[in-house]
This record gives structure tokens, C-alpha cells and sequence, in this order.
């Protein structure tokens, strides 16, 4: 990782590129904004001022260049998406490189931070079900390390592990063809899983990035969205087409609503997003719980006789998923996955992630 002097003050976890996608009549300069805490609704404000922290990064410059030199390789795959209609190859260095930024784009937002620090303030305030007393303090240890600069950057750095994780999964884009536009939030990247909602599965968080079902939503500007998914689990669209249009107003309705459920505080969106539209949904986004959210439950271990282990417990810990009963043109659930059965481990991962892992990392590689 090459070093970066005199960092900058501002660093965004949005890139600015991303951001110029969604500008104030296409001017790549300012961006509309709508504050959930104060409700203040702006037209137009500069992209610079939106979606960064004081020196988020640190101040040595190091791991803010990493990422600049991600986002410069990434920015040419997103924007022939919304120019071009065109999707990296399968088994391609630009996949690969599309799922990087998706997985840092996720990781890097300060509302992970936010969860650790709520982590530890759960486990100090948690008893345990065997003892009576308050959990191990060493159960800290692990959220303390990903705290400062250097646990950033060894969180950021290892997130190319993930990304054969995720090389099983299918992706397409969404044309939206509406009177609505799409909007973004300072958390853009959703996570969600229909297929585990309509389960009614409530173990764990299903947000992880090998579970089966998963889906990742990115709008990319007003027209396109990015959707990532377990094609074992749902057909988008037709089976030979990669851009699939949407002309419904709910669908694009209950897309824009979860980015106010996996937002901290702010929705951006360009001058074809009205007030009185973003009040509008800010109003409904009121009647679900928001995503994000840390937990940590405990559960005593059932004997297989009728009762429990007096000596062991499960200690369960995630955060908060979206879940709003989605329904999207054109998304469907394959019927043939209602026979999967799941099993009694806490996580519900997709077959194959190993086999992908093997086969696929063999001949490509991530710079």
C-alpha cells in the first residue's frame, strides 16, 4: 500500500464519484439532501460536504489512498452500467473488482464502527445464563481491535478474503422505467434476503455475505440499480436478459424506502426527487424497524431429553435486518425453493461457496 502525504481533512465513505451519478441536473458538483433527524429538506448542496467523516481514514494517508486506488478502478464499471447498459463478464477481473467495492462500500460505512461501539457497550451490560454475571471481558477484544486506523485498515485490507463469497451469485440491473427516480442514502449498499423473511427465520442476522438467499441493492443512478443474488433462490426478470425494466411506482416506492431504513441520517438524490416525494416516504419508512441495529441474546442449549445444559450457553450476537415484506416487479421467489430445508446451525450459507472459492480464484486474482 503506497503512503499518501498530507491527507485530507474530508474523506468520504460515499465516493464522490458515486455521488456525481445522482447530481443536481447532471452537473457533477451538487447533490439534493434530506436530513432524517431534523428533516431539513435541500435542493441542492455540494457534494463535498456530503457523506464523509474527519479524517474517517486517518491522518497518515495510507489506507485513504488504498482506497482512491479502488474507487479509480471501480468508477469505469458503474458508469458503463447507466452510459452503456453493460455488466462486467462473468469470471472476469471487473467482477471481481465490482464485488470489492460492493463488500468495502459496505464495510467502510461509519455505521459499522457505530455497531462495534454498540457491541461493547452490550457485552458489558449482558449477563450470562450460567453464571448470573456479566460476560467475559475478553469477548471485547475482538470489536477493540477493529477500532483506530490500524484496525480499519486490517478490516478494509481483509475484505478481499470475502469476495469469493460471493462469485456464486448472479447479477443484472434494474432499468427503472417510472415516473420515480432512485434515490441514495448514506448507507446505499442493501442487504436483504426475501427468501429468509418469508421463512420467518429470526436467528441471527441474515445480512451475512455467503447466506443463501442473499440479495444486494445498489442504486447506481435515477434509472439503474445494481442487483446482486442467490439465483438459486429468485429469478429477476427474464432468464437471457441482464437489463431488467421496472415500471412500477410501489416497486420503486419500496426500493427508495429502504434506503431511509439503512440509512444513520441522510438521503441523497438528484433534482428529480420532490420534497414533498422524500417527506413522503420518509412518513412510511416510519412503520419498520431500521436496519443496523446490535443485539446480543442469550440461549441456554436444549439436553435432547426434554431439558437444558445446566453448564453451557449460546451466546448470539448481530445486528437488525431490513425487512418490509418485499415485493419487487419482476423478483420473484423460484417456486422449487420451497422444498430447501434448513438445518440447525445459526447461519444458513449457500451450497457451493467452497467449490466457487476453488475454482474460481485458481485463474483470477484482485490487484
Amino acid at each position: 500500500m503506497e503512503e499518501k502525504a498530507n491527507a485530507t481533512k474530508i474523506q468520504h465513505f460515499v465516493p464522490q464519484f458515486f455521488q456525481r451519478y445522482f447530481s443536481y441536473n447532471f452537473n457533477q458538483k451538487t447533490i439534493g439532501m434530506f436530513n432524517v433527524n431534523n428533516e431539513i429538506f435541500i435542493n441542492s448542496t455540494s457534494i463535498r460536504t456530503q457523506l464523509y467523516g474527519d479524517y474517517l481514514y486517518g491522518k497518515s494517508g495510507e489506507l485513504e489512498n488504498w482506497l482512491s486506488n479502488l474507487e479509480t478502478r471501480s468508477a469505469p464499471i458503474f458508469r458503463k452500467m447507466w452510459e452503456a447498459e453493460l455488466l462486467p463478464k462473468i469470471e472476469s477481473e471487473d467482477q471481481l473488482i465490482m464485488l470489492h467495492f460492493l463488500l468495502i462500500l459496505d464495510i467502510r460505512n461509519p455505521i459499522r464502527l457505530d455497531v462495534i461501539k454498540k457491541f461493547r457497550k452490550l457485552i458489558g451490560e449482558t449477563n450470562s445464563s450460567v453464571t448470573g454475571r456479566k460476560l467475559p471481558s475478553e469477548l471485547m477484544s475482538a470489536f477493540e481491535l477493529l477500532e483506530g486506523e490500524q484496525g480499519k485498515k486490517m478490516f478494509l485490507l481483509n475484505a478481499v478474503k470475502i469476495v469469493p463469497d460471493l462469485v456464486d451469485l448472479k447479477y443484472k440491473l434494474i432499468k427503472n422505467t417510472s415516473d420515480l427516480p432512485f434515490i441514495i442514502s448514506d448507507n446505499p449498499l442493501i442487504i436483504y434476503n426475501q427468501f429468509m423473511e418469508k421463512r420467518k427465520w429470526n436467528i441471527v442476522s441474515q445480512r451475512g455475505y455467503g447466506s443463501i438467499g442473499l440479495q444486494m441493492f445498489l442504486p447506481i443512478n435515477e434509472k439503474y440499480m445494481l442487483i446482486v443474488y442467490d439465483s438459486s433462490i429468485y429469478k429477476v426478470g427474464n432468464k437471457k436478459e441482464n437489463v431488467v425494466e421496472i415500471d412500477e411506482n410501489e416497486s420503486i416506492n419500496q426500493l427508495n424506502m429502504l434506503q431511509f431504513l439503512n440509512s444513520t441520517d441522510t438521503i441523497n438524490f438528484n433534482h428529480l426527487a420532490t420534497e414533498n416525494y422524500i417527506r413522503k416516504l420518509f412518513e412510511k419508512s416510519k412503520r419498520f424497524k431500521k436496519a443496523n441495529e446490535a443485539f446480543i441474546n442469550i440461549h441456554k442449549i436444549d439436553d435432547g431429553v426434554g431439558g437444558i445444559k445446566p453448564l453451557e450457553e449460546v451466546i448470539e450476537s448481530g445486528v437488525t435486518d431490513l425487512k418490509i415484506n418485499l415485493n419487487i416487479q419482476k423478483v420473484k421467489i423460484l417456486t422449487k425453493s420451497v422444498a430447501i430445508k434448513l438445518d440447525n446451525r445459526l447461519a444458513q450459507t449457500r451450497k457451493g461457496i467452497e467449490l466457487n472459492k476453488n475454482n474460481f480464484l485458481k485463474t483470477q486474482t484482485i490487484k
